[in-house]
């Protein structure tokens, strides 16, 4: 293994070749042949693995490393291949240990995609695999995730999702949204409501990408994670088609599968869909700290490479309050993400959220920390960064979108040591916040809803957080964040121009919110 680490450029090039890499009616045969062990036993023998591991190949990361070096991302990723090689794969449906090759995981490697491609013709985008310094800038998949207080009609919806879709960029675009119920039914998984809503779903966000232009562009992963449903949204006429979507073929972390999850990484291949791995490693559970969390983030992506063939990994550790902004949680991101950098080359998304509600000042530090941080480990898109969902406001808005691509660019390029040192001095920033997070407020609080353009207090908010971010050294450019959003209703200007809605000001605009909100 340490030969392949050390001559991973020679194993790139050898790209294509089929020598040893399992076939998929291995996993199948093993799943039902493999080693019988319970579910207890293969946990408890991971975790006294894991734990010798971060000796064995001298993974420590000192307080201030937040983003890794190369070193210590190889030895994350050789860590991480001698944990899958010794404690395997568990598949819980049958209680047998999924047992694989050293060679078997480095052609997985070798066989694994560079980039993958999003939508069809003019809506189509290319994502691919970074490296740490790279100057290509990371997309941000954008999409409106709304709380059901905001969604007072379908067509104020799909007003407020037209909104996130500005003219198409280098950052590229996405448009999808999530309802909790269903004409009474509720979006329960395992339940026909999770089929009803993820056909609702698919047939809503086709329409609204008919709506502003963009058939074909990409609509984000389906929104259910039982087979049922997923297929089920590839199955007319007028549902999704291959370019359309994604299946999230892991939903189980800690080197665990089940075999929905075979299930759904034969279909996708066979139907020529996209497959998105990744699992949320908590620090905290199986993993005591930051090391251990990087080398079983980075073991599970193997793993799910290994079965799925995937195309596109999420990686995104997480503490055991939520939380990923943490000093730990993400030098154990930064690890994982510079490990498959280095030595698997895939082309990584992050799905974050910030401990702060919407509207804080401490969310907008949040984000450009983990922009900074992840821009600067490898990650090739970033999808969604909303505030936490749980902290009584909306997720997000088109102008955090805005922000989240502004920082990716600023940094895109900066090397490890400069990109360290700014990440220290964000988080100084809003670390102590993460104990007691601010709640947020809704979407209506700073937006008017007749126009969906931002009312003063969140253009100043996100400009004073622009003003602290650049005195600390983040070379944004020197103008100011708009005062519009991405997009917004478009009241005479072109999406994604300074004409697209004007910034609502004074208290005309906030009783039309009040009004709305009482309606």
């Amino acid at each position: 293994m340490e030969e392949f680490s050390a001559n991973r450029q020679g194993n790139r090039a050898n790209r294509g070749s089929k020598l040893s890499m399992i076939p998929f009616k291995g996993f199948v045969s093993r799943s039902m042949g493999g080693p019988v062990m319970t579910e207890q036993e293969f946990d408890l023998k991971l975790s006294r693995r894991l734990r010798s591991l971060t000796a064995d190949y001298g993974v420590h990361f000192q307080p201030a490393e937040i983003i890794c070096d190369d070193a210590t991302a190889d030895a994350i990723f050789q860590a991480a291949m001698e944990l899958i090689g010794e404690v395997g794969i568990y598949n819980v449906d049958t209680n047998r240990v999924i047992l694989l090759t050293s060679q078997e995981l480095e052609e997985t490697c070798r066989q694994t995609p560079r980039h993958f491609v999003r939508g069809a013709g003019r809506d189509a985008v290319t994502v691919a695999a970074r490296s740490h310094n790279s100057r290509l800038v990371p997309y941000v998949f954008r999409w409106p995730l709304w709380h059901p207080r905001s969604l007072t009609s379908e067509a104020f919806l799909a007003e407020m999702m037209e909104a996130h879709l500005p003219e198409k960029t280098e950052l590229g675009d996405l448009a999808r949204e999530l309802k909790p119920r269903l004409e009474g039914v509720e979006n329960k998984a395992g339940t026909v409501g999770d089929t009803m809503w993820a056909i609702a779903v698919a047939r809503w966000c086709l329409t609204v990408a008919r709506m502003v232009g963009r058939p074909d562009m990409f609509l984000g992963a389906v929104s259910a994670i039982t087979a049922p449903a997923i297929l089920a949204c590839f199955a007319g006429d007028n549902l999704y088609k291959k370019h359309h979507s994604s299946f999230s073929v892991t939903t189980m972390p800690e080197l665990k599968i089940n075999w929905e999850h075979l299930q759904l990484a034969f279909i996708a291949r066979e139907m020529g869909v996209a497959r998105r791995i990744g699992g949320v490693t908590v620090l905290g559970g199986y993993a005591r700290n930051a090391e251990e969390t990087a080398i079983l983030s980075a073991a599970t992506l193997l793993a799910q490479l290994s079965y799925s063939a995937g195309d596109w990994a999420h990686v995104a550790p997480v503490d055991r309050e939520g939380q990923r902004s943490g000093r730990a949680t993400m030098q154990a991101q930064s690890g994982a993400c510079r490990a498959a950098e280095r030595n698997i080359e895939i082309a990584t998304t992050m799905l974050q959220h910030t401990a702060n509600g919407l509207g804080s000042a401490f969310s907008l530090y949040e984000k450009a920390a983990l922009v900074t941080e992840q821009t600067c480990s490898g990650t090739s898109s970033f999808w969604k960064f909303p505030c936490h969902p749980g902290r009584d406001g909306e997720p997000k808005t088109d102008l955090d979108c805005e922000f989240v691509a502004r920082v990716a660019r600023a940094v895109s390029g900066m090397e490890r040591e400069h990109a360290n040192e700014l990440v220290n001095k964000i988080l100084a920033l809003y670390e102590g916040s993460l104990d007691r997070p601010v709640k947020g407020k809704p979407y209506s609080y700073y937006y008017d809803l007749r126009t969906l353009a931002p009312l003063r207090e969140l253009v100043d908010m996100h400009r004073k957080a622009e003003e602290d971010l650049a005195r600390l050294g983040v070379p944004l450019p020197r103008t100011a964040c708009r005062d519009t959003p991405c997009g917004g209703r478009n009241t005479g200007g072109q999406p994604g121009t300074t004409g697209a809605s004007p910034v609502a000001t004074g208290q005309e605009a906030r009783a039309a919110v009040n009004d709305k909100e009482e309606q």
